[in-house]
């Protein structure tokens, strides 16, 4: 590994010139366990890095972002499930978010929380630096320097800002070559092309973007919605009915067009345990759709994958196999996996059989589906007068 240290730098490492980027892995995080402040590559920009035990180092971090500048600091976590760590009062949105944009560049920002949680753990003076407005923000970025680094590191790890001389977000290193205050800088070329992460405000089931970035409103409100799933063989009859006739009853309900939903905080999807990807939907599923008011001939078979298995709130089967089958591939899914018929019947495949055969099963599927939205709380909107 070759090391080229500038004169107001310790240490200047080119990752370009390096044999084996895990002794640079190594290298950086024993650098910020030894208080030392870092800079390096954090996905879409170039970030400072120290430890939260560090008060020196989170004062300069502080320092850059503006001493004034009421917007925290951010506290990098290693997934999702370290959420309620740091802000045990996280609401369901606060998670799907979390769980579905982390990786990646979004930090999410919360009201300093009100009982115990990790934040309470720092020394005042550093929780005074990262979050002198109240709020504390977490991030989870994707550069996989940054992520295995705070993998080693025995504390937290908090980023800050690195800007360039027009006060612009720094996409390369080179602002750092004049930094007398950071100890590492790992120069890995320039930063993917783009815009800083995107900073989400979140409190209770409300979120608000504070800072635009990289992802943009639309994709957050996918994210930060329910997504509904739901599951046959095929996925060319019984689920894509059932798929349309969701959107159409959770339209009905609130009040908005199918195409909405995303924007009322609704994502509704099927597949198949067994289907044939880019397969159209049975021509009497399309003709029973139809006729209720929906549409599924631009439908195409979707095979069950684990990003969905991971992404979905809620996962409707059609029969005790395909349940049975689900928790085997994913028993940490267990929670969101059920039956579409609450009282645990399964849902008889029509595929091969007659109209009415279809008919009967979307009425089946369309009973079911009232009282499954009803548990959700998605309520009947009452008849106009």
């Amino acid at each position: 590994m070759t090391a080229n240290p500038a004169p107001s730098h310790p240490q200047w490492i080119d990752l370009s010139e390096c044999d084996d980027p895990r002794d640079v892995v190594h290298r950086v995080a024993a650098c910020l366990a030894q208080g030392g402040v870092v800079g390096l590559a954090a996905e879409t920009v170039y970030r400072l890095a120290c430890s939260a035990l560090n008060p020196d180092g989170v004062a300069r971090l502080r320092g850059r972002a503006g001493v004034a500048e009421p917007e925290p600091l951010t506290i990098v976590v290693k997934g999702p499930g370290e959420v309620a760590d740091w802000v045990p009062e996280a609401s369901e949105t606060a998670e799907r978010l979390a769980r579905r944009s982390w990786p990646g560049p979004v930090a999410l920002h919360f009201p300093r929380p009100s009982r115990g949680g990790l934040f309470d753990r720092l020394p005042a003076e550093v929780q005074a630096l990262i979050a002198p407005g109240g709020e504390i923000a977490l991030g989870c970025p994707e550069a996989p320097l940054l992520r295995q680094a705070a993998r080693f590191c025995p504390a937290p790890l908090v980023l800050g800002p690195v800007r360039n001389p027009d006060g612009s977000p720094a996409t390369t290193a080179d602002p750092l070559r004049v930094a007398a205050d950071v100890a590492m800088t790992v120069d890995s070329g320039p930063a993917r092309p783009g815009r800083a992460a995107t900073a989400v405000r979140v409190e209770e089931d409300r979120w608000a973007i504070v800072r635009p970035g990289a992802v943009d409103a639309e994709t957050l409100a996918a994210r930060a919605g329910r997504i509904l799933a739901f599951v046959c063989t095929g996925n060319t009859c019984r689920s894509p009915m059932a798929e349309a006739v969701c959107k159409l009853m959770l339209a009905r309900r609130l009040d908005c067009r199918p195409d909405e939903l995303p924007g009322r905080g609704y994502t509704v999807v099927s597949a198949g345990v067994a289907a044939a990807q880019g397969a159209p939907a049975a021509p009497f599923a399309v003709e029973v759709v139809r006729s209720l008011g929906g549409s599924l001939e631009r439908h195409r078979g979707r095979a069950l994958d684990s990003d969905l298995l991971r992404q979905a709130d809620r996962l409707f089967v059609m029969t005790a196999d395909h349940l049975d089958l689900l928790l085997e591939l994913a028993p940490e899914s267990r929670s969101s996996v059920s039956l579409l018929d609450p009282d645990g019947r399964d849902v008889p495949d029509p595929v091969g059989s007659d109209l009415p055969t279809y008919r009967r099963a979307a009425e089946t599927i369309q009973r079911m589906l009232a009282r499954r939205l009803d548990e959700m709380g998605v309520a009947e909107r009452a008849p106009s007068s």
